[in-house]
């Protein structure tokens, strides 16, 4: 999906709209199970079982489990990581976005408790409209400082030696139920939002075609664990942008995106890992 009109990747200029909130409330419908997940499998669609992380898993390879009020990264790994939950869009006319870019983003409960480790708050992230790109929520891995948006002093961290992630999902019925996870490189980043890729020489929207899959979530109330590797077949680029190498050691965080313009999205992710 190539972007017209605002870069994607320009996170730092967007303009928000007014945020009204007729997306689809708190949580997931009532009344339904939590799902056990399923064997692991390509492009997203394996899960890790109930009570991840799976036995591979160390405790300090948690990137956030949403307990602490504000959406953070937790301070866990060598080097620590570090950093803030922010959102983004397309700065369509019509885009709605809750929590609104440029503010401090909070986790939630949903009515349906997450059936991972903490099974207390989740990232609750919900749009409409954006009809341009899309929108999204991202947080970097060596970026302190960014509440409420990119952090300026974001760094790479470097996840050589790490196969992918893991998260507990799920989307709200009636939204959409596909979003595409995205690992964010420097080197696919615009200058502006402290990455090294520099549109003046490549071409107006030839940046910020990040490395990343579909991923599909249960819109019927029940939970999901969803394994994303990068050695998955899907787990590429776009094709829309510049290309650029897979290169682990120069990522500077993670986002989850429309997979389509337009369109309600309304989901939730809790417990995301780093997999070895």
């Amino acid at each position: 999906m190539r972007p017209s009109g605002t870069s994607r990747r320009a996170l730092a200029a967007v303009a928000t709209a007014p945020v009204i909130l007729l997306l689809l409330g708190a949580g997931a419908g009532a009344g339904a199970g939590c799902s056990s997940g399923g064997a692991a499998g390509e492009g997203g669609t394996g899960g890790l079982g109930p009570g991840m992380p799976p036995a591979k898993v160390d405790p300090m390879d948690l990137i956030s489990d949403f307990e602490e009020g504000r959406a953070l990264v937790l301070p866990l790994g060598t080097p620590a990581r570090g950093g803030s939950w922010y959102s983004y869009n397309d700065g369509a006319g019509t885009c709605l976005q809750s929590p609104a870019h440029g503010t401090v983003y909070y986790a939630s409960t949903s009515s349906v408790p997450p059936p991972g480790v903490s099974r207390g708050r989740a990232l609750h992230a919900s749009w409409n409209a954006c009809a341009t790109w899309g929108a999204g929520v991202g947080a970097d891995f060596n970026g302190p400082g960014g509440d409420g948006g990119v952090s300026p002093q974001r760094m790479p961290y470097d996840l050589t030696g790490f196969a992918g992630i893991a998260f507990w999902a799920m989307a709200s019925p009636g939204s959409e139920s596909t979003v595409r996870a995205k690992v964010v490189m420097r080197a696919s980043t615009q200058i502006q939002d402290h990455g090294t890729c520099d549109e003046a020489v490549l071409g107006v929207d030839r940046c910020g075609d990040e490395w990343g899959e579909p991923v599909t979530l249960p819109a019927d109330g029940s939970w999901k664990a969803v394994t994303v590797k990068f050695s998955d077949a899907m787990f590429k680029q776009e094709g829309w942008g510049q290309p650029f190498a897979w290169n682990p050691a120069d990522v500077l965080g993670v986002q989850f995106q429309s997979a389509d313009a337009g369109g309600l999205y309304d989901f939730w992710i809790d417990d995301i890992y780093l997999l070895r």
